[in-house]
């Protein structure tokens, strides 16, 4: 084995990879040669793969039929299409040969069992954050932008023709200070600003636009709403709603490293931990889930959340290897 040391997240990935094609029912010959190959490449190699082995034996039955039931879709994966998306600039350098260079890092490039590793889109991103980071980002002299956990972001235009931004998924603060008009483009709507600050959060379906100074004119389908400070709107790809009053210390709160949940239930509680936190929590009690919680959390300590749950609402907690906690 060789001495050289890869790098550790790359080597985790790509063995988490292995890991699901091996047990996929589609490995081919040609897969157990390729990864005897990989596997032998260096200690570090092997590491990787048995630290894999340890999580992976250690999950839950329903957990490892999960992750096979995304196996099986393998076949739908398209590495063309992912080789596309690494053309585009400034992507394919930050993706690197690794991925490309292994069979199993594509099967399940696009739909990692469990959200285990980082997809395809994630690492093809122009800025991304990873869960619990929050980064600060300076778009052209007059944008800055705050990333919250788990938020992809690509630009639109480059140095003096940087026009925009798209919000692939998650949240941010942005800051468009001057006179030039900043766009935000984000699940199907376009967010238009200048001299405005605000809050964009698209985390499902659904985005959440909340003006903080200034004005933001949101438009979708055709249909356009002027949003104040104060004020918010909420769309989806079906359409736009009415501008409401916002609760802007809540949206904030995110920025103070606090969150806090008023009769909240306890399953979009759960929700909003994994954004924050590595692993998953996966709740499996439905009952549990309506369960309405109070409760204010740090983000510096996010796994006392699961004791509070535990002893204020009395769930089972069962922690598993890489930081999967099952709740019942």
């Amino acid at each position: 084995m060789s001495s050289s040391k890869p790098d550790p997240g790359a080597l985790q990935r790509q063995a988490h990879a292995w890991w699901v094609r091996l047990h996929s029912g589609q490995a081919t010959r040609a897969d157990a040669d390729a990864f005897r190959q990989w596997a032998t490449l260096s200690a570090a190699h092997a590491q990787a793969w048995r630290e894999v082995m340890r999580v992976w034996s250690a999950l839950d039955p329903l957990l490892a039929e999960e992750a096979a039931r995304q196996a099986a879709r393998a076949p739908l994966f398209s590495w063309p299409g992912v080789s596309e998306a690494l053309r585009s600039p400034g992507r394919r350098a930050f993706m690197g040969g690794a991925v490309a260079a292994t069979v199993a890092a594509g099967v399940l490039a696009v739909d990692p069992p469990l959200g285990l590793w980082p997809s395809v889109g994630e690492l093809a991103a122009d800025y991304r954050t990873a869960t619990g980071e929050q980064r600060q980002v300076a778009l052209g002299e007059d944008v800055s932008v705050r990333m919250n956990t788990q938020t992809l972001i690509n630009r639109i235009g480059t140095g003096a023709n940087l026009r925009g931004m798209e919000l692939l998924a998650g949240e941010a603060e942005i800051a468009a200070a001057g006179n030039a008009d900043f766009f935000v483009e984000t699940g199907g709507g376009r967010l238009l600003a200048r001299g405005a600050r605000f809050n964009v959060r698209h985390t499902g379906p659904q985005v959440c636009v909340t003006c903080l100074d200034g004005r933001v004119l949101v438009s979708v389908g055709g249909e356009q709403r002027s949003v104040e400070a104060g004020r918010q709107v909420v769309y989806d790809r079906a359409g736009i709603q009415d501008v409401v009053r916002a609760d802007v210390v809540s949206v904030s709160t995110w920025r103070t490293g606090v969150l806090s949940f008023d009769r909240t239930p306890l399953a979009e509680v759960i929700d909003e931990i994994n954004r924050y936190r590595p692993g998953k929590v996966i709740l499996r009690n439905e009952s549990l889930g309506r369960t309405l919680v109070r409760m204010q959390l740090s983000l510096r300590s996010i796994d006392n959340a699961l004791v509070m749950i535990r002893e204020l609402y009395g769930a089972k907690v069962r922690s598993l290897p890489g930081g999967i906690v099952l709740l019942s």
